[in-house]
């Protein structure tokens, strides 16, 4: 369930220890006379007090090292837990969004058809995980009801009121909702994710297995192997709220701890850690013990050790710059790869300005699936193209390729949109691929100041006409990829000088947690404002609705009418 595959760095902060001269005095001659028991006894007392002052020197030095070895395993155990935490937090919640947030959209977007429900979890509910058991809802006002299940039987009965609760809770939630289900000799975890579309809310509920001892083994080489690991739901660390832990030390851990909390759907995990042996190595277990010891190696030793810890900062610090450097390159490769896959220039349309936007998403390093295209046809017609395909990466890029070529090419040929799409259709299949696309269609009659459109599953276009934005009525269409009726769905358009047409993929107005309805009232309301030109427009659309990192990719065309 908490997946830990980061490698965890360390770093240690330098400490200086300073030696101490130590003083004899001098001895002087003894007077004739005087007895030799005298002189025996002022020596005595010197070496007492030579004695009693290294000792306490080497007693401060090992006490001052012993505390700066305990903070050094303090502060590694503190990175280290962070690290785990930090990426635990990105990959559990992609992992729920890739496997039910996908489900439940694709089950929006298709009216919770059964066959696509079924196909699209076909690799994620089965006997071997993620999930044994998966469920599709469809919700009708206060009441939910099964759909569709798949997979094992699940641990919380779908009759039951707390199936129904849950179903409502993820429904009216802003994220996915998270529940633990337990049974005699099994406990599983219900995670529900919901999506909403123009025919109503669906849920998509999994469970998954969980160990029935709440025990858990990693391997050798994993970041989690030095450290003992407790994870709970919620903020309270109980038995009752332990989901698993690979400590057999008596819960919860005691001694040197950290404990974090990450964001896990509608609720927490905390994860809780202890070295399970000296995370800077046995040198720092040795060393305060060898000062008590060896006094007069102290300076060596302490030294030694100083150099070995700045050593191991500085090699943490670099490590750090350097998964960043990577990171950094990583995402430019991305976005120059998308820029170089879509269009370099804009034609030059005359009686028509043409403005495009893209926007990559803020998070991740994988590369979109949002693309456009301006085809001219002739000399007063041209055809735009915008989609956006399932998924990300570079087989959803390879998907978006494929599609905007075949599209130009059809254009080309001088095929009307929905003969285009129809052709489209031919080259992508969800269960072959992996992938559906939604894309929007537009032949523009420049003269005629006409627009025919065809539509696959994407969003309607919007048309500013007299200082008033609205969004065109088409329906919308089966996506590319989705097998069986292609669903056409047309609408016919006309302008006038000065009208604006702006087609965008749903980057631009979804938001988690909020019905699409929302952010296409935001849409309209931003478009009708007064604007110096049509990149102004597209500008403050882009900004105002997406802020400056948008979390999906964003594409935009906009057309506006000269005369």
């Amino acid at each position: 369930m908490v997946s830990m595959r980061q490698s965890a760095g360390q770093v240690s902060p330098a400490g200086r220890v300073s030696p101490a001269s130590v003083a004899s005095p001098a001895s002087r001659a003894s007077p004739a006379g005087r007895s030799p028991g005298r002189g025996r006894r002022a020596a005595s007392g010197a070496a007492v007090a030579v004695l009693v002052t290294g000792l306490v020197i080497t007693a401060i030095l090992a006490v001052v090292t012993l505390r700066g070895h305990q903070r050094t395993e303090g502060k590694l155990l503190a990175l280290q837990s962070r690290l785990i935490a930090d990426a635990g937090e990105a990959e559990d919640q992609l992992y729920v969004q890739d496997h039910l947030g996908a489900a439940a959209s694709l089950a929006a977007a298709t009216n919770g058809n059964v066959a696509t429900f079924r196909k699209t979890v076909s690799t994620s509910v089965t006997a071997k995980g993620p999930f044994i058991a998966g469920s599709l809802w469809r919700l009708s006002g206060s009441s939910a009801r099964l759909v569709a299940a798949v997979g094992a039987r699940p641990l919380l009965a779908p009759a039951s009121a707390r199936a129904a609760a849950v179903i409502r809770q993820a429904a009216a939630s802003t994220t996915f909702v998270v529940s633990e289900i337990a049974a005699p000799h099994e406990l599983r975890l219900g995670l529900a994710a919901a999506a909403s579309g123009p025919d109503g809310t669906f849920v998509v509920y999994a469970e998954e297995p969980l160990p029935a001892s709440r025990r858990i083994s990693e391997p050798a080489s994993s970041p989690v192997a030095p450290l003992n690991l407790a994870v709970y739901l919620g903020r309270v660390q109980s038995s009752a709220a332990l989901l698993e832990s690979d400590s057999a030390a008596p819960l919860p851990l005691r001694g040197t701890t950290f404990t974090s909390r990450i964001r896990f759907g509608n609720t927490f995990l905390t994860i809780t850690t202890s070295p399970r042996s000296s995370l800077s190595g046995a040198t720092g277990v040795v060393l305060p013990w060898a000062i008590a010891i060896g006094g007069l190696l102290l300076t060596l030793l302490a030294a030694l050790l100083t150099e070995r810890l700045t050593r191991g900062r500085a090699s943490a610090e670099r490590l750090a710059g350097e998964i960043r450097q990577l990171y950094v390159e990583q995402r430019s490769v991305a976005e120059t790869l998308q820029g170089a896959l879509l269009p370099q220039e804009l034609p030059d349309i005359p009686g028509m300005q043409i403005a495009v936007r893209y926007l990559p998403g803020a998070t991740g390093v994988d590369i979109g699936g949002d693309w456009y295209d301006v085809v001219p046809v002739d000399e007063a017609r041209f055809v735009f193209i915008i989609g956006d395909v399932s998924g990300r990466g570079v087989r959803a890029a390879a998907v978006m390729a494929s599609l905007q070529f075949a599209g130009r090419a059809h254009a080309l040929e001088g095929h009307p949109p929905a003969t285009i799409l129809d052709r489209l259709r031919r080259s992508l299949d969800l269960e072959r691929d992996g992938h559906f696309a939604t894309v929007l269609c537009g032949l523009v009659d420049v003269s005629a100041h006409t627009v025919l459109l065809a539509n696959a599953g994407h969003l309607p276009p919007l048309l500013r006409s007299d200082g008033e934005a609205r969004l065109v009525t088409i329906k919308s269409g089966t996506p590319i990829g989705i097998r069986g009726s292609s669903s056409r769905a047309r609408a016919e358009l006309t302008t006038g000088a000065g009208d604006v047409l702006i087609a965008y993929t749903d980057g631009l107005v979804e938001r988690r947690g909020e019905i699409l309805d929302a952010g296409l009232e935001r849409l309209e309301k931003v478009a009708s404002r007064d604007f110096r030109s049509l990149d102004d427009m597209l500008s403050s659309i882009v900004t105002e609705l997406s802020g400056d990192e948008p979390a999906d990719d964003i594409a935009l065309i906009g057309l506006q009418w000269l005369s």
